[in-house]
């Protein structure tokens, strides 16, 4: 019995990073990155410091980070356990147990490595959840750092994969004539203080942006 509750807690966790790692690439982060820190925050092993901020400055990533760290001690403590009481009843079925094993570690890797099953999960996942991350996304993706005026503001903005300025130059969106200056992109790994017209907007940048209000919020919801 304990055996296959093990063997169903790891398979459970096994879909929860494919699910969490799709999650966070709608929110632009890329797939293998996105793997591997979701699998670092189970496993407590950690990240730089640089790579860290890739979560913790995107609202969606951070609540997803929260819910993982909870998730992640209840899930060791209980596969800890399960293998032990495996491995203390292992006598006589030792075989058994690590075929078992074994081959839940390879239709795992199989999966996971399997280009035809990845993006036929990545499709359903992605169809399943997109209007709640957009929602999600378009809740928390502008907000007001600092009021100067009636009309003019400093905003921190979160660029959405969906977003009409996702994949532009900051000169094709024609800012200046919109009264919007943007003052610094950060996109965790890679900081742009005062970027060039000929700078590229990328799905999950996080841009520190001043101008007008109405021209700002007009230019995120689109």
């Amino acid at each position: 019995m304990s055996l296959i509750l093990f063997l169903v807690l790891f398979i459970v966790l096994w879909l929860l990073i494919e699910i969490l790692s799709i999650v966070m690439k709608m929110t632009g982060l890329e797939i293998g990155k996105a793997r591997f820190q979701i699998i670092s925050i189970l496993t407590h092993t950690g990240f730089t410091s640089r790579e860290s901020e890739l979560i913790v400055q995107h609202p969606v990533r951070r609540r997803i980070a929260s819910i993982l760290m909870i998730i992640s001690y209840v899930a060791q403590v209980t596969l800890i356990t399960l293998l032990f009481n495996v491995l203390s009843n292992a006598s006589g079925n030792a075989v058994n147990i690590a075929l078992a094993l074994g081959g839940m570690l390879l239709f795992v890797v199989l999966a996971t490595k399997s280009k035809y099953l990845s993006s036929r999960f990545t499709r359903f996942t992605e169809k399943l959840l997109k209007n709640k991350i957009k929602k999600a996304n378009e809740k928390d993706r502008i907000d007001q750092i600092l009021n100067l005026s009636p009309d003019f503001g400093i905003y921190e903005i979160i660029v959405d994969p969906d977003s009409f300025i996702c994949g532009k130059t900051l000169r094709e969106l024609h800012l200046k004539e919109h009264f919007i200056q943007i003052l610094k992109i950060d996109r965790g790994m890679d900081v742009l203080d005062f970027p060039t017209a000929d700078t590229e907007v990328c799905a999950g940048d996080r841009m520190i942006a001043y101008g007008r209000i109405d021209a700002l919020t007009k230019m995120i919801i689109g």
